[in-house]
């Protein structure tokens, strides 16, 4: 008999964030340990304070203006960060990532054409291509004045995907068959345990992603593929791994799947703004069928209910991502853009 699954009762993260009368007190009170441009720190866990009343502020619908989502991919994109104009900068630093070094857009009010002018020109004299990347439609918008002397384009590759909450836990209508088909199956065939991930269980669940990456490797040697193919999933399972070594202090929330006691998947999410939470991980064994299926439907049912929107991230220009990410009805893309010297 399959054994009933344990409620995981949702309540919303209350992340206490401080309110500040303007950016320039903010700066005044947060960023007095950030180094002055041109010279960077890497970013840390005690970034945190300052960054996440910056987007906390800012209401973002994309991944990029989240300070959990910069603090896992540090390792990999060599994450810096530096103050100018009183606007709060980040850099990726590292050169063997496929979007090699860029700025992300500046996090501030003042003088933004001419912060870009001189994260261009450091770039420049670095060899580098002047490039900020992942800049959301707000920005654009916010600063479609002082953005006129630049060349601004979209990047559909790394855009997210956003859904509606209610269609993701419904599932209803024709274009949902074959998920609902698949978490049927699952329920089924499977004797599965919910838990919330908390830091009791958290290491094992980092034992977990050891596994997973170490089946994804082994496919991809029996399928004669180069290393450089999973260099990636190498990144991504550092990055969760990071996440789930800080789990006490970062303002997430996650859910694993026991099948016969042991973790057959796991979901790490965390809210943007008070309408759209983003899922940072997703990771199954899809020796179990439609467990891919199941843990997107229970992880917003169980702890996004009250969220209008879920943000599912990027599809990085790969076609099957693209195709699955498709499948699941987008309501609309959180748009990213670069922007270039003319």
């Amino acid at each position: 008999m399959r054994r009933r699954s344990q409620v995981v009762k949702a309540t919303v993260c209350k992340t206490v964030i401080p309110r500040f009368k303007s950016w320039r007190r903010l700066h005044m009170v947060g960023a007095m340990n950030i180094p002055q441009f041109p010279q960077f720190k890497d970013l840390s866990l005690e970034d945190k304070k300052l960054l996440v009343p910056l987007f906390h502020e800012m209401k973002p619908e994309i991944s990029d203006c989240n300070f959990t989502n910069l603090f896992m991919w540090q390792d990999f994109y060599q994450i810096k960060i530096t103050r100018h104009r009183e606007n709060i900068c980040l850099f990726a630093s590292a050169d063997n990532t496929p979007e090699r070094q860029f700025f992300f857009a500046p996090l501030g009010h003042h003088e933004i054409k001419e912060t870009i002018a001189d994260l261009f020109e450091f770039l420049q004299d670095n060899n580098c291509q002047p490039i900020i990347r992942r800049v959301s439609e707000q920005f654009i918008k916010q600063h479609a004045s002082e953005l006129s002397c630049f060349k601004v384009v979209q990047d559909p590759d790394i855009s997210d995907y956003i859904y509606r909450t209610e269609d993701l836990i419904q599932l209803k209508g024709r274009r949902y068959h074959g998920q609902r088909n698949f978490i049927s199956r699952f329920k089924k065939k499977y004797s599965y345990t919910i838990e919330e991930i908390t830091s009791e269980n958290a290491p094992e669940c980092i034992e977990f992603c050891r596994q997973w990456l170490a089946k994804k490797i082994e496919r991809f040697q029996e399928l004669n593929m180069p290393p450089e193919a999973y260099v990636f999933l190498k990144a991504e399972v550092a990055a969760t791994n990071k996440v789930l070594k800080h789990w006490s202090v970062l303002d997430v929330r996650g859910m694993l799947i026991r099948i016969d006691g042991k973790i057959a998947g796991l979901s790490i999410g965390e809210l943007l703004n008070p309408e759209i939470a983003v899922i940072h991980v997703e990771k199954c064994d899809h020796t179990y069928l439609g467990i891919s299926q199941f843990i997107c439907q229970e992880f917003c049912k169980r702890f996004w209910a009250f969220c209008k929107y879920i943000n599912r991230m990027e599809d990085l220009g790969l076609e099957t991502l693209r195709k699955a990410k498709m499948a699941l009805g987008p309501h609309h893309m959180g748009l990213k853009y670069n922007i270039m010297p003319l």
